[in-house]
């Protein structure tokens, strides 16, 4: 309980420490930031179709898109202003009213996106920042004077509260089209410290005789220089964007493999494609009609434009994404089920509405207090950014689309919420493990944490952007080593919360109260697992799998690994049952190999002096190969080691091995046996064989001889009669035995065997070797023959050479 207690505020004072640093370290990094915002989306749609009613008539039932607006050119010339001692200047220029905006675009019903009606620009504050007119190229319109012109564009900008005083002289531009003269009045600020940056003034604009809009224009100096600056911002965006298509084929083949192989499920991985894509049409249902403005898709309406548009960002964005994460989940959970099981238990737990605990509850906390302190790392580190040269621009901290909805709370959350699954699943849950298992912690980690920093959406964005680097680094290693210290859900909560916080932190310093409480349900909305498990932080509850919680595919796991350990328990068992023989036996050379087919093989082999100075001499193979085979071996070749002590001759020991066989094997599971007495000092062998392959005699010149020897195999009848042979030897002679896995090798897709006739070519070129020689030499040609197929059979070896 005590330790309870002590995690608990550990982690609250985390999530204090966090809070305070964000709350003072967000208006010093972001200067530039609305802190004048007093009209949301909908109050400037309102201001908008009143002020654009100076231009003529609304039309009927028109179709409105409002949305945020931004001009991240404006704010970094601003900010270098700034920090070349000209802040008056700026505040007085009034330009950073534009580096966020509300743009407002009105539409007859049926018209093509190109074709809008109105449009009006609404500064944050409530200020009109321009109206405009749309007008085809093809409208005819009346005739006026460049000094027409002037004049009334004077007494415009009179009557809506401009002096005229603060412009240097007007300019008029005109442009030529079939059906009338367009014409441009602008009046351009006087000379000020911002001069050499920006040019900023008002315009009028006149088609023909009639008014087409009002408002204040800006210009860089130096767009060449802007643009360098940030087309590298839009080329990241494209690689952030189109990420999941290079995640998919890492991951894809992965799941193939494993899923053929029954080492994981789906059905969590479709739960939770069904909650990406759920999630995505009611994200795009909010945001489509803001986000859409500018996209023209040929004969579409504007309205039609919308639909179409959302329609093939949830097909080519979003689905992608949720396969991805299907994916990336499977494989993932499968990683972690056979070495971090305990990282999912707190997401177990969620997902089947346990959460009436302390492993979630610790959980949540842990998530939520981590994302105020990474969010709070990365203000921190923007805070001093100007000393190395470096903008962070408030115009690009807003999501992508989230701020053209009318709910942008609803929508951030959703987005995130998308964003954190997919890149959680895939950068924590399979990557790092993954990476782990072929590299090592260290390195897996540290390349995991590169490789997601520079593929998903970076948390800000830093000019230059060598400048981000460090700070996109920082925040990928820090959701690493969460995962690697803590546990799914707790990574998976800091991810989200810590994006939350760095992209709507603006709308928490808004002076409207409406967009006030969309920031605070966005900072809140990492809370909502907290709330809910609160009480049970410091409770003796925790998680605790049941067995049918357990998914179908661990349990196959987890029976797989079960019966990989009992096999290779058997492997052992069968090892030390199988002898190790040692170079030479009564002065005979010897050498072997036993090669199983599965972890427990059917083949045995055995070589063993007697008191009288003969050698006794197995090789067996009980048919077929695994478990069953295995202990049929293990029996018959304890059985031979104990008749050979009582009574070593040939009949002797077929006649017990068989019956061994014939009452232990009740479904006549078939062994063969070529067993054989061999006298060094008479130089003579007495052998025979039960359905075995015939042993070969190499003599010193290379003559092969099959010692040929028939009989039934052990176990196929209750009495063996058994026909023993005598084979004279000479010094130097081979004796070579095998089992059939040796003849019967091919290679894969073939039904070519290696056959007796080239296992007798390669016996005959070596006649007059020593033991090991001859054994490696027939290896060699069975490797070269299968081409390194996966045996299909046991394959034994016994070679001995006489003095």
């Amino acid at each position: 309980m005590r330790e309870s207690y002590r995690k608990t505020l550990t982690w609250l004072a985390v999530l204090v420490t966090g809070a305070l640093v964000c709350a003072w370290a967000f208006p010093r990094a972001f200067p530039f930031f609305p802190a004048d915002w007093q009209v949301s989306r909908v109050e400037a749609e309102k201001i908008a179709l009143e002020e654009l009613r100076l231009l003529g008539a609304l039309p009927e039932n028109p179709y409105v898109v409002a949305q945020m607006d931004n001009d991240a050119g404006v704010e970094v010339r601003l900010t270098q202003a700034s920090r070349d001692g000209q802040g008056a200047a700026v505040r007085d220029s009034g330009l950073e009213k534009r580096v966020l905006l509300w743009q407002v675009t009105v539409y007859a019903p049926d018209a093509q996106p190109r074709d809008w009606s109105y449009q009006a620009e609404i500064a944050f504050d409530g200020t009109v920042l321009s109206l405009l007119k749309g007008f085809k190229a093809t409208d005819p319109s009346g005739a006026m004077t460049d000094a027409e012109a002037l004049t009334r564009a004077s007494a415009l900008l009179v009557e809506r509260g401009f002096d005229l005083a603060k412009f240097a002289a007007p300019e008029v531009r005109n442009k030529d089209l079939d059906n009338r003269t367009d014409r441009v009045v602008r009046f351009a600020d006087r000379e000020s410290g911002l001069s050499s940056r920006l040019r900023s003034g008002m315009d009028v604009t006149f088609a023909g005789d009639v008014l087409a809009g009002v408002g204040s224009f800006v210009e860089d100096v130096h767009p060449e220089e802007m643009t360098r600056l940030l087309q590298p911002i839009g080329l990241m965006g494209n690689v952030a964007f189109f990420s999941t298509f290079l995640v998919l084929p890492l991951v894809a083949p992965i799941f193939l493999k494993r899923y053929h192989e029954g080492e994981l499920g789906v059905r969590r991985g479709l739960q939770i494609l069904l909650l990406i894509l759920g999630m995505a049409v009611v994200f795009m249902m909010q945001v489509a009609v803001g986000a859409t403005q500018g996209n023209n898709f040929g004969v579409l309406s504007r309205q039609q434009t919308t639909w179409v548009w959302g329609g093939q960002m949830v097909v080519l964005f979003f689905l992608p994404m949720a396969i991805a994460s299907l994916l990336s989940w499977s494989v993932g959970e499968s990683l972690c089920r056979e070495g971090w099981g305990g990282k999912l238990a707190a997401f177990d737990a969620l997902f089947q509405r346990q959460w009436k605990n302390r492993t979630v509850a610790l959980a949540s906390l842990r998530g939520y207090a981590s994302g105020f302190a990474i969010a709070g790392a990365i203000f921190a580190c923007l805070v001093p950014l100007g000393r190395f040269g470096g903008i962070a621009p408030i115009a690009f901290q807003f999501g992508p689309f989230w701020n053209h909805s009318r709910w942008p709370s609803l929508a951030i959350i959703l987005f995130l919420l998308i964003f954190s699954l997919y890149t959680t699943l895939f950068g924590r849950l399979f990557l790092l493990p993954w990476l782990v298992r072929k590299l090592g912690k260290a390195a897996g980690g540290t390349i995991a944490a590169l490789a997601t920093s520079f593929l998903f959406f970076s948390p800000v964005i830093v000019l230059p952007l060598s400048l981000g680097a460090p700070i996109w680094i920082l925040n990928s290693v820090a959701t690493v080593v969460l995962f690697l210290w803590t546990d799914l859900l707790t990574t998976m909560l800091a991810s989200f919360t810590s994006a939350a916080l760095l992209s709507i932190f603006p709308f928490v310093f808004a002076t409207d109260p409406q967009l006030q409480l969309h920031g605070w349900i966005g900072v809140l909305a990492g809370a909502v697992p907290l709330l809910l498990t609160a009480r049970y932080l410091v409770s003796d509850q925790v998680f605790v799998y049941r067995y049918e919680d357990v998914p179908p595919h661990v349990r196959r796991i987890a029976q797989r690994e079960r019966q990989r350990v009992e096999l290779e328990t058997a492997r052992n068992i069968q090892n030390s049952i199988l002898p190790q023989l040692p170079p030479q036996l009564n002065g005979v050379e010897l050498s072997h190999v036993y090669l199983p087919a599965t972890e427990v093989g059917g083949d045995f082999y055995d070589v063993l002096a007697l008191e009288d100075g003969r050698l006794a001499v197995a090789v067996g193979d009980v048919a077929g190969h695994g478990v069953s085979s295995g202990l049929v071996m293990s029996m018959a070749k304890s059985a031979l080691a104990v008749q050979v002590t009582f009574d070593p001759e040939v009949a002797a020991v077929f006649a017990q091995l068989n019956r061994m066989v014939f009452q232990s094997a009740r479904k006549r599971l078939l062994a063969t046996l070529c067993y054989a007495l061999i006298d060094p000092v008479r130089r003579e062998m007495r052998f025979a064989s039960a359905g075995h392959l015939f042993p070969y005699r190499i003599s010193r010149l290379g003559k092969v001889e099959s010692l040929e020897s028939v009989a039934y195999p052990l176990g196929v009848r209750e009495a063996l009669d058994i026909d023993s042979h005598t084979a004279k030897l000479e010094p130097g002679d081979i004796i070579f035995l095998c089992s059939d896995g040796v003849v019967e090798a091919r290679k894969e897709g073939s039904d070519e065997h290696f056959g007796f006739d080239r296992l007798e070519e390669v016996l005959g070129k070596f006649g007059g070797h020593g033991a090991s020689v001859v054994r490696d030499k027939v290896l060699a040609a069975l490797d070269t023959f299968t081409q390194g197929a996966e045996r299909e059979d046991d394959l034994t070896v016994l070679v001995l050479r006489m003095p």
